[in-house]
């Protein structure tokens, strides 16, 4: 069984005929192509992923109580929870796109390390990578998804800190072979 087996192959159950469809055949061909898109890993996965969940959210919505996993099972070569990851993406959007997470699984994991609610419960909660970064050197000590988007940050900070060193070696190096 390959790796995404789970997610493209026919699901236990999912013979049920007649369930009512609530959209046409061309919004489940888009939700497919959709979801295609962010298995192929098109740049824009996370974006792709968003308007998905839109999609998927309407149609649930749509179809009303106990309609909406039999209707995923006819219709759809993913699972319900992928369903469910794609909406969270949606339903969370403005929270993801102040982070700096570059793929799907990042983003999944992210939602997954803590709820909405208490997100909103909680305010000291302070996401701002560069606030983090100070706590984390005064000795606080930072729960898993502080860590995650530190973690994230000081990543992408090395990168950068690292292109502009390589930029000034060649700065350097150029005035050295102009002295020769």
């Amino acid at each position: 069984m390959g790796r995404f087996d789970s997610l493209t192959g026919k699901r236990p159950g999912s013979q049920r005929e007649n369930l009512p469809v609530s959209k046409s055949d061309q919004t489940v061909k888009r939700i497919i192509e959709l979801h295609e898109s962010v298995l192929g890993g098109m740049k824009n996965v996370l974006q792709n992923a968003m308007v998905l969940g839109e999609e998927l959210l309407r149609i649930k919505e749509d179809l009303g109580h106990g309609n909406w996993i039999p209707w995923i099972e006819q219709n759809l070569p993913f699972s319900e929870r992928s369903a469910r990851n794609y909406i969270s993406i949606f339903k969370n959007r403005e929270l993801l796109n102040r982070q700096p997470i570059a793929d799907l699984k990042s983003a999944i994991k992210f939602l997954s390390d803590g709820t909405q609610d208490e997100k909103e419960i909680n305010p000291k909660e302070n996401q701002d990578p560069k606030v983090l970064y100070k706590r984390f050197h005064h000795g606080e000590k930072l729960n898993q998804k502080e860590k995650f988007i530190l973690k994230e940050f000081l990543v992408i900070e090395k990168e950068k800190i690292l292109s502009k060193a390589k930029q000034k070696a060649v700065e350097i190096e150029n005035e050295i072979q102009s002295l020769k």
